[in-house]
């Protein structure tokens, strides 16, 4: 199963078999550290609790390797508007935002 990418502990598969069938987490507070209900929806979007730096702590870590400014590549040969800026200072005209 590791080939495929399935590496999961006994307390990580529990807790994804009860989050795909409604169950309750077990060993999870009820009240969140900000004082709301802890259910799983306020626990995955609560910024108090914790589970949100968790989880941006994990993907970090996936992520180390990755640039975070890629080199532009070279525009030699390519023809150009007059006035597109190709040194240092280019950027890209597009931008995404709320992708999830």
């Amino acid at each position: 199963l590791k080939d495929f990418g399935y590496v999961l502990n006994k307390q990580q598969f529990a807790d994804a078999l009860a989050l795909r069938y409604s169950f309750c987490l077990k060993d999870c507070p009820k009240v969140c550290a900000c004082g709301a209900a802890n259910s799983i929806n306020h626990a995955l979007i609560c910024k108090t609790g914790g589970y949100v730096s968790m989880r941006h702590n994990m993907e970090t870590a996936k992520c180390k390797d990755i640039q975070l400014e890629p080199s532009l590549l070279p525009t030699n040969g390519y023809q150009l508007p007059p006035g597109t800026i190709t040194g240092d200072q280019s950027r890209l005209d597009i931008s995404a935002r709320s992708v999830w």
